[in-house]
């Protein structure tokens, strides 16, 4: 599969560019910039979207051309070109997110993996309804709620009567 063109994305910033100019005709050095092109890509780029050459220099009629990015706009590459950037995008916002998290340390005893509720640290109070955790920052934060997430997984009765009303029969 031939790459995408880098600057199908750029369309509506490029359409944007050429309704403000104030001129009939585009020439190669003006799709170069616009485009992010070289010189061979640029005259390339003009024939394919109705360009032609007068003497030595090539242009576009600026109608022809802002019509001809539209309908590319419309077409089924950008738009699969832009759901791809999007999802891109967001696998790469998940990996910084993900790589931010992975750089904090959460000190915790060697032997939390075995903790019970009873074993919790001061400053951790579960009640029927409710959790206190009287803490220092973040990492103290996260460190109490990992040891209180190991105390349910290896106490999960004990946690359970701790943590749930118990309700009272009317005799």
């Amino acid at each position: 599969m031939p790459a995408k063109a880098a600057w199908l994305l750029k369309i509506p910033e490029i359409l944007t560019m050429l309704e403000s100019f104030d001129v009939p005709v585009v020439d190669r050095a003006t799709v170069e910039s616009l485009f992010g092109l070289r010189r061979r890509r640029a005259i390339e780029l003009l024939h394919r979207l109705g360009g032609y050459q007068a003497g030595r220099t090539f242009l576009v009629d600026r109608h022809l051309l802002m019509d001809n990015l539209r309908r590319l706009a419309e077409g089924e590459d950008f738009e699969r070109e832009s759901r791809r950037k999007e999802r891109l995008d967001g696998a790469i916002d998940r990996l910084r997110r993900h790589q931010i998290a992975a750089r904090v340390s959460i000190p915790v005893p060697p032997d939390v993996f075995h903790w019970k509720v009873a074993d919790l640290s001061t400053g951790v109070a579960l009640e029927p309804g409710h959790l206190h955790i009287t803490f220092s920052g973040t990492e103290d934060l996260l460190a109490k709620l990992f040891e209180l997430a190991q105390a349910a997984s290896n106490d999960y009765n004990r946690f359970c009567a701790a943590a749930e009303r118990v309700e009272q029969r009317a005799v």
